[in-house]
């Protein structure tokens, strides 16, 4: 009894901030109200199947092969993930004891969170300041706006359950946010943008997937070149060239691929051709910026 009269408030609580939270996004405010939740989540069991890495997302750096049933031979904290090699998804983390959580049902990584809604303050700082500058295509400027209030959207759907945010959602969130990141980055002049967590983290279908240092490069300048077409600095016809050669790059990537792993001697040669494509791509852009200077519109 003494537990429901402790449990009741701090539901009405939880559902009140909530409540503020939707109210704030509705008036396009960047206020963020946060409340720290504390949960016991259940050991999660890795099956055997299957073997495993532990990196750290925020870095991107591999910490060591995991193995379940023996100790770990290196130190093991919340915020890392697990990675499942057979498929390259993020499917669990630890916690302050060092046992194994399903990354669905772990609760936040305080760290990222806060990165998280600093970022999402920053950006909506940057979109409105370039609103105001001006000299840029309006509908550029309000699909990054759209993006933004579209992230801040998913986050407030997570918390309608009135449940506690999971690491996944929060890692969700990041993902989603270093994709935004990559679209503003041409539109900076002086701010550096580090992604929240690393590049070669990227979210498919709900899961979030490790990639390769190929794939994960592929995709940022996938993602770089929607961006500069995006502010102007590429044409229809660059933008499908250039992602045309990324994919003949992924194609031969998973040609020389055997077991997880690329066949040496054709490492050289990939790097060698995504820097191709990086070089047509930055002539495209110059070439651009040059006809766009000579008609009097700004190039930064």
């Amino acid at each position: 009894m003494k537990y429901l009269k402790l449990l009741v408030p701090a539901l009405v609580a939880g559902s009140l901030t909530m409540a503020a939270q939707s109210a704030v996004f509705a008036q396009s405010e960047m206020t963020t109200v946060r409340t720290t939740t504390t949960t016991t989540s259940t050991p999660y069991v890795l099956p055997s199947t299957s073997t495993y890495v532990v990196v750290d997302p925020i870095t991107g750096e591999q910490r060591g092969v995991y193995d379940p049933m023996q100790k770990a031979t290196f130190a093991v904290a919340p915020g890392l993930v697990v990675i499942d090699n057979s498929s390259n998804q993020a499917v669990a983390t630890f916690d302050s004891s060092g046992n194994v959580i399903a990354l669905t049902s772990a609760p936040v990584f305080d760290p990222l969170l806060s990165s998280i809604d600093a970022r999402r303050l920053q950006f909506d700082t940057m979109i409105k300041d370039l609103k105001v500058r001006g000299g840029y295509d309006e509908a550029t400027i309000l699909g990054l706006a759209s993006d933004l209030e579209r992230i801040n959207a998913q986050e407030s759907a997570y918390r309608a359950s009135g449940r506690p945010l999971t690491y996944a959602e929060e890692l969700s969130l990041a993902v989603q946010l270093n994709a935004l990141g990559d679209r503003i980055t041409p539109f900076s002049r002086t701010v550096t943008i580090t992604p929240l967590i690393g590049s070669r983290f990227v979210s498919t279908d709900g899961q979030i997937v490790l990639v390769d240092s190929f794939g994960g490069r592929n995709l940022t300048m996938q993602r770089r070149i929607d961006a500069e077409y995006a502010a102007g600095r590429l044409s229809n016809n660059q933008v499908a060239r250039l992602k045309e050669e990324l994919n003949d790059v992924a194609s031969l990537q998973a040609k020389y691929t055997k077991g997880g792993k690329i066949k040496d001697g054709k490492q050289r040669l990939l790097t060698e051709k995504l820097d191709r494509v990086q070089t047509d791509m930055d002539k495209d852009i110059a070439s651009i910026n040059e006809k766009r200077a000579r008609i009097g519109i700004k190039v930064n």
